[in-house]
């Protein structure tokens, strides 16, 4: 058999045993060279049978294969290695000793077990992630329901990221299938790319694009001084983004429902770097001639329009209101209504006025005040479409190539 071992360590190396038949994991390398090979699964050079799978290793196959390179007969073209770095490896191995979730059996008595437990069988046609990405153990980031991993595939050995959805925690498994619905439709240059979909008895694993630049909420917080935080032409390329993603979801009759700067991420590090809105989570497709209004009340406390803190029904403009809040914080660093509780916020958000102050606001322009105006009326037959805030001045000339 052949393995392959993914450790969380920022370096491994990877080294073939021709006598045991085996691949070990051991210290230095970079995590680039290290995704590369375990991509490509075989350096062309060594005789292994290109039929070959390679899975990851289980924790105990690991300490096995450990004890096994301890009697590893020399090779020429194998690095000898010392005691002490099989004792580190092990205890590596022993400090992080869960993987990514288990290969699914492919035998028949869990073939129909599988078929009858599939959330998605109409969206999903593959089972076993493994067989297609190596998936690494360091999480990216986590949530109620799961996790967001680095991933790289096989076949072409892209980086990308795969968030695992455990299905046990999931009360509402709907929600994750119009998730995913939505995302498999989704074609847009501001927005997250889904690559891939798996599911198994289980998780639900969905591939996608990885962006390294990070939250928007983080590069908020970098920027924010005593006396605001981007600049308007800054701020004026995000919130462009921003408009143009909501445009192409509000023409498909799609809401949002939970624009924020948690859910906004960075393509890079890059200076001026494209944004992507991500997290459809509470998205969902929506005819107001069809359906009226909706009424439940869903978002993040501090961007929901006052429609949804009444209960008076609203309708996509409610992103509108979500993307004002955001540029209100984007010029000064702090949102325009606040409190100190959720109660509090929804109060403010429902009857305090719009202010700008001094301090943050008198070196700003009155045309960005305009237009965050235009995006915060409280009455959302008044608030500008995306397609017309896109034609604001204030878009229109800081945004021009």
């Amino acid at each position: 058999m052949s393995y392959v071992v993914s450790l969380p360590s920022p370096s491994t190396h990877f080294f073939y045993n021709h006598h045991y038949h085996t691949w070990l994991a051991l210290s230095s390398c970079s995590t680039y060279l290290l995704s590369i090979m375990m991509a490509k699964c075989f350096p062309p050079s060594l005789p292994f049978p290109s039929s070959t799978k390679v899975h990851p290793l289980e924790y105990d196959e690991v300490l096995q294969s450990c004890e096994l390179l301890q009697d590893w007969p020399h090779h020429s073209t194998v690095s000898t290695t010392s005691a002490s770095t099989i004792a580190s490896t092990k205890e590596e191995l022993a400090s992080s000793a869960v993987h990514c979730p288990r290969r699914i059996s492919d035998d028949s008595s869990y073939s129909s077990l599988r078929q009858t437990s599939l959330w998605c069988p109409n969206l999903i046609t593959h089972t076993n992630i493994i067989d297609d990405y190596v998936v690494f153990p360091k999480e990216l980031g986590s949530g109620q329901y799961g996790t967001v991993r680095e991933c790289c595939s096989r076949r072409s050995s892209g980086v990308y990221a795969v968030k695992s959805i455990q299905k046990s925690k999931v009360a509402r498994p709907d929600k994750v299938k119009r998730e995913l619905s939505l995302l498999s439709q989704m074609n847009h240059k501001s927005i997250i790319r889904m690559r891939d979909c798996y599911e198994d008895e289980d998780y639900v694993h969905i591939v996608t694009e990885k962006y390294s630049g990070g939250e928007l909420f983080d590069k908020i917080i970098e920027n924010t001084t005593d006396s605001g935080c981007f600049n308007e032409r800054s701020a004026a390329r995000i919130i462009k983004s921003l408009l143009e993603a909501c445009d192409y979801l509000h023409y498909h009759g799609i809401v949002h429902r939970d624009i924020k700067p948690e859910n906004i991420v960075l393509e890079s590090d890059e200076p001026d770097s494209p944004t992507r809105l991500i997290d459809f989570g509470l998205a969902r497709r929506h005819s107001p001639e069809e359906e009226g209004q909706m009424f439940n009340h869903c978002g993040t406390c501090y961007f929901m329009s006052p429609e949804i803190i009444n209960g008076t029904g609203y309708d996509n403009s409610t992103d509108i209101w979500s993307i004002g809040i955001i540029a209100y914080i984007l010029l000064c660093g702090y949102p325009p209504f606040n409190g100190a509780s959720d109660e509090d916020i929804f109060e403010s958000i429902r009857s305090k006025n719009l202010r700008f102050y001094p301090a943050q606001w008198s070196n700003k322009s009155q045309v960005a005040k305009n237009f965050i105006c235009s995006l915060l009326r409280r009455d959302p037959e008044c608030r500008l479409t995306a397609r017309e805030a896109l034609n604001h001045p204030w878009i229109q000339l800081l945004t021009r190539q």
